[in-house]
């Protein structure tokens, strides 16, 4: 079987989880603020705060913004649900921008339009999709104007770079937005587990985080007056706290960002040059002065889902395992039922619905692999 993707663990990995384990702390120990050291160095951020996975990081950045009731979020449609999801819980509304066919992610140029003929919204939460991060540049530029706030869903381009002017910046830097979560799942670049991270430049954001994450519970107090086990809790807060053999792992696994950066590029660009020229397949964005760190492989059947469903089919009676990314977030039956939402709302992301297929990409995956992949997917498509 090939799987879509999967992790990579080295003896390594194994050897620095099992030194935590017979250490004195299995969480809220050394080894957190150290991986969160680690991700501020990669991400070029001034504060990192981990947590227990990718929707928490997403969650605690809009409640340390404190979005609430009667409050908009605009997001794109074509992510996990997470990325809409996050606005609810905080008791907002989601609603949702059509995504740019040039780049996959959430269009500024609609965004814009959305902030002329409407109230501008709470936050935006602009997702990277498949390694390439959203226009972050424009999208800065439109919140000084509407004064909205901004989270860059970063779960796909941990390792990513984006081009502003002659300057680069990282994926995850908040040179361009307020706050950025990160997703450490199995299949993402690099993995502990399960497990997130919420990167922010904001001083006054990252305290707010860093109480959010842990039942909202401060001993700021204790000593002054009060007992040395004294402690008040501020505001209702949650316990999405990541553990210390969790981020033993995750340090592990950063050590090697830039290998699996190399090796995804150089999966996409085998992808592209075995699929050039096929009839009937789109291959993915590489937009110019971007260097994604590929989270995914996305193709898109200009023939649409019969097409897709010969391919995926073709490849799981072969033993490989194909995914689509993603069921448009505003066409499920949660957002069609609260809010009416209906199909058209988002013509590019449900075009692109309908004939997307993400092809297995993974460090441990083999030119062979690929070779028999790609002719599968042109004898579908052909």
């Amino acid at each position: 079987m090939i799987p879509y993707s999967r992790q990579q663990i080295t003896d390594e990995d194994i050897a620095v989880v099992v030194e935590v384990l017979r250490s004195d702390f299995l969480t809220t120990g050394p080894a957190v603020p150290r991986f969160e050291e680690k991700l501020c160095g990669i991400t070029g951020a001034a504060h990192a705060v981990a947590c227990s996975n990718g929707t928490a990081a997403l969650h605690l950045a809009c409640a340390a913004l404190d979005v609430g009731a009667g409050d908009t979020g605009l997001t794109s449609p074509l992510t996990f649900l997470a990325s809409a999801n996050c606005i609810e819980y905080c008791g907002g509304r989601a609603d949702f921008i059509d995504i740019d066919p040039a780049d996959l992610c959430l269009s500024a140029a609609l965004l814009e339009e959305y902030c002329r003929v409407n109230a501008p919204p709470r936050v935006v939460v602009a997702v990277s999709f498949a390694g390439v991060t959203a226009d972050l540049p424009a999208i800065r530029a439109l919140s000084a104007r509407y004064g909205f706030s901004v989270i860059e869903d970063a779960a796909h381009s941990l390792g990513s770079s984006y081009a502003s002017g002659d300057a680069v910046f990282q994926s995850g830097s908040c040179a361009h937005t307020d706050l950025a979560t990160l997703s450490f799942h199995p299949v993402k670049t690099i993995t502990t587990g399960e497990g997130g991270a919420v990167l922010t430049n904001d001083p006054s954001l990252a305290a707010r985080l860093r109480l959010l994450r842990s039942h909202g519970m401060s001993r700021e107090d204790a000593g002054n007056g009060r007992p040395p086990w004294f402690y008040a809790m501020e505001r209702p807060g949650f316990n999405y706290r990541l553990t210390d053999f969790q981020c033993a792992l995750g340090i592990a696994q950063l050590a090697r960002l830039g290998e699996f950066k190399r090796r995804r590029q150089e999966l996409a660009g085998a992808y592209n040059a075995l699929l050039k020229g096929a009839a009937g397949i789109s291959l993915p964005p590489w937009p110019a002065g971007a260097s994604p760190c590929f989270h995914l492989y996305p193709v898109r059947f200009t023939g649409g889902d019969p097409v897709r469903t010969r391919a995926y089919e073709a490849l799981r009676r072969d033993g490989i395992q194909s995914q689509v990314h993603y069921y448009p977030v505003h066409l499920q039956p949660y957002y069609r039922r609260k809010y009416g939402y209906a199909e058209g709302k988002c013509p590019a992301a449900e075009t692109f619905y309908a004939g997307c297929l993400s092809l297995p990409l993974y460090p441990g995956l083999g030119r062979g692999d690929q070779e028999r992949i790609a002719a599968i997917v042109r004898g579908a498509a052909g």
